[in-house]
């Protein structure tokens, strides 16, 4: 593989015709993430799929989509109406990300055959679409708005021109961290319409007052200073996430740092590290520090200076989530050169445990009852589990167990209103029911 492969963006090495070439590639592609995915279906609507989409009369269909303009992510809501007109079953909408995550994934085989060994494409292709913690992207509706929003960030990498352009706005349009594609896209000496498509979306966003309040609201959330010393602890959270599947968590709660301590500078230091040893095998290994690059790049607008209620998610590692499946898939077609076979096994053994991951952990979402359990199992200390647990077993008529469920969010935060509220509510008897 050439080592200016990354750089570039442009080398064409032996087995770049690899799609081209083997239609049934990209089959395959889908083929394993409908394995994988396939008790996806069956999972119920969650979380904050119920205010975004199920009891959000905006997003029931096109005229009442486009009633609802202007307003933020017009595009991702456009999806949620078009799924909604086609059919308003939970069935519809995971087959929707479903789709949306294999043709990422086939669009990161593309890219990648285009430039480098056809074994390390496939691999990483396969990597991306299988591991377990692309889930919260794919199974959870609500996290559809970061796989949609990849599904143009990669087809303005894989286009040329003014299409390019075009993708890059609709990505920006699902949802604002997409502005970071414009790295990659100048990269490949293409400044001049990213470069319109930020000034545009700068424009906008000056002039929105919905993102004039969403920026006051981060800003009130926590300072820079406290943010970027969460974010330090919750960067390396969501590293271990790629290698810890057994705790995978839908509502983490991650605990907002003050002050500093000997792990909060050792996580730090190891992130600056890896970041300046990235920049420094740009020019001796750019395969490498591609790999290191893009992850930490994708996790800048989440995960740096900005606050968010939300300390750190799983989905947010989405699209960053095909550097490490590049620096795999990079190891082990190194291997491949000298003893094939084995690397094969390799990555049919690996694929086969990401796979059943995934599968094991689209059960947690089979309904609210198991998905909120799973989420205090991992996360004692959160309140808010505690709370939308208690609504989930109101939901299913066992009071006595929502009651003590309320308690505990209570006793883990005595000030939190809506855990009082569901607690009175329920006692009276008047705990709404959805139909």
């Amino acid at each position: 593989m050439s080592r200016r492969t990354f750089p570039s963006f442009a080398t064409k090495l032996p087995g770049y015709r690899f799609v081209a070439k083997d239609g049934n590639v990209p089959l395959l592609i889908v083929a394993v993430v409908g394995v994988a995915y396939a008790n996806a279906l069956t999972a119920s609507f969650q979380f904050d799929d119920w205010h975004v989409i199920v009891d959000h009369p905006a997003v029931h269909g096109l005229a009442a989509w486009w009633a609802s303009m202007p307003g933020i992510r017009p595009l991702l809501k456009l999806s949620y109406a078009l799924n909604w007109t086609l059919s308003s079953s939970a069935l519809s909408f995971h087959l929707a990300n479903v789709a949306i995550h294999a043709a990422n994934a086939c669009l990161i085989l593309a890219l990648l055959a285009k430039r480098t060994a056809r074994f390390a494409a496939l691999t990483t292709a396969l990597l991306f679409a299988l591991h377990p913690v692309q889930t919260e992207a794919v199974t959870y509706v609500t996290g559809r708005s970061v796989s949609l929003s990849a599904l143009f960030v990669l087809g303005s990498l894989a286009l040329a021109g003014w299409l390019s352009s075009a993708a890059f706005a609709s990505a920006i349009l699902v949802k604002e961290t997409a502005v970071m594609a414009a790295v990659p896209l100048i990269l490949r000496k293409r400044a001049m319409g990213p470069l319109v498509v930020l000034l545009g979306a700068a424009l906008i966003a000056a002039a929105s007052p919905w993102y004039r309040h969403l920026l006051a609201v981060s800003l009130q959330t926590r300072t820079i200073r406290t943010n970027l010393m969460t974010q330090a602890h919750a960067v390396v959270y969501l590293m271990g996430q790629l290698v810890r599947f057994d705790r995978l968590n839908a509502d983490p709660k991650l605990p907002e740092l003050t002050a500093w301590s000997g792990q909060l500078f050792a996580e730090t230091s190891l992130i600056v590290g890896l970041i300046v040893l990235g920049f420094a095998l740009w020019r001796r290994r750019p395969a490498v520090a591609f790999g290191i690059l893009w992850f930490f790049l994708w996790l800048l607008p989440t995960n740096s200076i900005l606050p968010r209620l939300d300390v750190a998610n799983d989905r947010q590692l989405y699209i960053a989530m095909a550097g490490p499946a590049w620096l795999v898939a990079y190891g082990l077609g190194a291997l491949a050169k000298k003893r094939r076979v084995f690397a094969t096994v390799l990555v049919a053994v690996l694929c086969v445990v990401l796979a059943t991951g995934t599968h094991r952990r689209n059960r947690v979402n089979a309904d609210e009852l198991t998905y909120w359990n799973d989420v205090v199992a991992k996360a004692p200390h959160n309140p808010r589990g505690f709370n939308n647990l208690g609504y989930a077993l109101a939901l299913a008529d066992r009071n006595d167990e929502a009651d003590a469920a309320f308690r505990t969010a209570l006793s883990l935060d005595p000030g939190y209103v809506r855990a009082a509220v569901n607690l009175r509510l329920l006692r009276e008897g008047a705990l709404m029911r959805r139909q």
